[in-house]
């Protein structure tokens, strides 16, 4: 069953065409500097925020995500690297297998563990892909998922795992480089699995310009993410000159 959170972002992708995600991790910010992070973003343009990490030992995620929702409007989902991080609050969870990996525990284990607290804190889940593509070196979540990404140069591998994902009723897909990574997915994995399949496509990972969102968006990505370029420089500037190239792609 399709939700609220869902349909609204639905929504705003028939009218924008592509929309923008600050990702807040809460393990390398200080509580207030991820607060002010997450209004700045929203007031300068972005349409959603993503809360999450590859980690997350933060103890007080809680009362942050309710200050952060009484500041702003966009809605704030969740995107977990585990089922620990499940905590009450958040609008929705974007409710990941990590699909490219064979790791039972990112296949099923952590999702056994996660849904019954999904279900019991009343957030919505997004059942939503997760395809890690290497970016150049290794990343935080590939060393913590115990996971080989999959090749920069085989986007027919990434379609092919989208195309298995969307005929088993996910109905998002997260094509991730990873934090701070050198290098963002190249278009042609965006391109191809916007050609083969109707998921709603997410992509971030090492996207440092505006361009680079812009030509993510033109491939057919429809919620691009920002995460490290805006925590090291929170700029009003830069978020609107990223929510521009995004929403004009």
């Amino acid at each position: 069953m399709i939700g609220a959170v869902e349909n609204l972002l639905i929504e705003q992708i028939r009218q924008k065409k592509s929309l923008f995600a600050v990702l807040l991790d809460p393990d390398t910010s200080e509580p207030d500097a991820l607060l002010k992070t997450g209004a700045m973003a929203v007031e300068n343009g972005a349409d959603i925020l993503f809360v999450g990490g590859s980690f997350m030992g933060n103890t007080h995620l809680s009362q942050q995500v309710a200050a952060l929702k009484a500041k702003v409007s966009a809605p704030v989902i969740l995107f977990p690297g585990g089922a620990s991080q499940v905590v009450p609050g958040f609008d929705a969870v974007l409710f990941t297998t990590l699909v490219s990996g064979r790791n039972s525990q990112y296949l099923i284990e952590e999702q056994v563990r996660g849904g019954v607290l999904v279900k019991s804190f009343g957030i919505e889940a997004i059942p939503t892909a997760y395809c890690l593509i290497n970016s150049g070196r290794p990343t935080a979540v590939e060393f913590i998922s115990n996971t080989t990404p999959i090749p920069a140069n085989k986007p027919k591998l990434t379609m092919v795992h989208a195309v298995a994902a969307e005929l088993m009723g996910m109905r998002f897909i997260y094509l991730e480089a990873g934090s701070g990574a050198d290098v963002p997915v190249p278009v042609e994995h965006i391109a191809l699995t916007r050609k083969a399949t109707d998921l709603t496509i997410i992509t971030g990972g090492g996207l440092t310009t505006p361009e680079m969102a812009n030509l993510r968006a033109q491939a057919g990505a429809q919620i691009i993410v920002t995460g490290t370029t805006i925590e090291k420089n929170a700029s009003a500037t830069l978020v609107r000159e990223f929510a521009d190239a995004i929403h004009h792609a």
